[in-house]
């Protein structure tokens, strides 16, 4: 026992609204619940200069240390270094291949990912598929009926405003089969990093531009709780995005027991495809990624940041009609869906599979 207690597990990522900074805080909160191992656990905030200095110091050969952000940490810490990635496109920036070439293991949280790692040069021997999770205590399908009571039928969108999140396609497709059927409303709850307010009004431009009047935006940060009721309080997701490392609002949505229409492709198939009766399907043709926005992100000398997948306007719009038509039946296999989904993708289980790869450097 002794041995064990003087290895050190270090996370090191950043805390915020992100959705790498939910998935960090959620498996930082999950492995300290753990007995023996809990006590091995330093979280590291990756913006405390000096509290990286001080880990660097004290680094041992026999600690792990988890990065969940594209940080070169190779060059300082020892011990096993572990990356943890995400991404969006079917090419890896050459600056982040750096970064993960060195490391011991790299962890990705889909087997799509894995594929698109091995794709860009990362042997496969070192890649661990590590899936992330779903707080079942947050997103549940429980209480969903309270929220029934003299409304219309509610499509319901989530996510930063931004081209890769494909708003402007379901907003076309939402006016070509509901444009101002008052039976029928498209809730959007989003927001954005910078630029807030020119985002928002970015938004209830295009809504304007289409002429829609049942389309209500909840703009800005919301508290966890009242995004859950949120989904509790709708009846289908419609998130047809062009590339998800992991995809939180596919999952909370899923979680929640909504029947969910999505472009089958990238990193939120780890989990939608064990739930494929309750998802319909988006058509979708893989394209060059021509986002400034994501560009500026990812900066490429080579002028190359792949492909994602680009939904097709009309197949957005058949699926909208076509759960609409068929709720019963897809919301039925939807809440069913949701056991298995908060029970298959819980962070318990995602920390279970990385103590299994943290297992294979290290014995304890």
């Amino acid at each position: 026992m002794t041995g064990i207690l003087q290895m050190k597990i270090r996370l090191i990522g950043h805390k915020n609204d992100s959705g790498v900074g939910n998935h960090y805080v959620s498996f930082c909160d999950a492995l300290q619940q753990v007995r023996i191992i809990g006590d091995l656990v330093e979280v590291i905030d990756a913006n405390n200069q000096q509290q990286l200095y001080q880990a660097v110091n004290e680094s041992q050969p026999g600690d792990i240390n988890i990065s969940f952000i594209a940080m070169n940490i190779h060059e300082h810490f020892r011990g096993h270094n572990v990356q943890w990635i995400v991404f969006e496109s079917n090419r890896v920036p050459r600056h982040i291949m750096q970064v993960l070439h060195p490391a011991a293991q790299v962890w990705v949280p889909s087997h799509w990912g894995r594929d698109v790692l091995i794709n860009n040069g990362i042997r496969s021997d070192r890649i661990r598929v590590v899936p992330e999770g779903v707080n079942s205590r947050q997103f549940h399908p429980y209480g969903r009926q309270l929220y029934r009571q003299d409304r219309p039928f509610r499509f319901l969108s989530v996510g930063k405003y931004e081209q890769r999140k494909s708003f402007d396609e379901t907003l076309q497709a939402f006016a070509q089969v509901f444009g101002n059927v008052p039976e029928v409303e498209l809730v959007i709850k989003s927001n954005y990093f910078i630029d807030q307010e020119t985002k928002s009004q970015s938004l209830q431009r295009r809504i304007s531009e289409l002429g829609l009047n049942n389309v209500t935006v909840i703009w800005g940060t919301v508290e966890h709780d009242q995004v859950a009721d949120l989904y509790r309080s709708c009846d289908v997701f419609v998130f047809p995005t062009k590339g998800e490392g992991w995809g939180f609002p596919l999952i909370e949505a899923a979680a929640s027991g909504m029947p969910i229409i999505t472009v089958p492709y990238s990193g939120h198939t780890e989990f939608l495809s064990t739930i494929p009766d309750s998802v319909v399907p988006v058509d979708y043709v893989l394209s060059p990624i021509t986002c400034p926005e994501y560009q500026s992100y990812y900066p490429d000398p080579d002028n190359n940041w792949g492909q994602w997948a680009r939904p097709d306007v009309y197949s957005i719009a058949h699926a909208m009609q076509h759960t609409r038509a068929n709720h019963a039946i897809l919301e039925e296999r939807a809440l069913k869906n949701s056991a298995r989904i908060r029970n298959q993708f819980s962070w318990t289980q995602s920390v279970d599979q990385a103590l299994v790869a943290m297992a294979q450097l290290v014995r304890f």
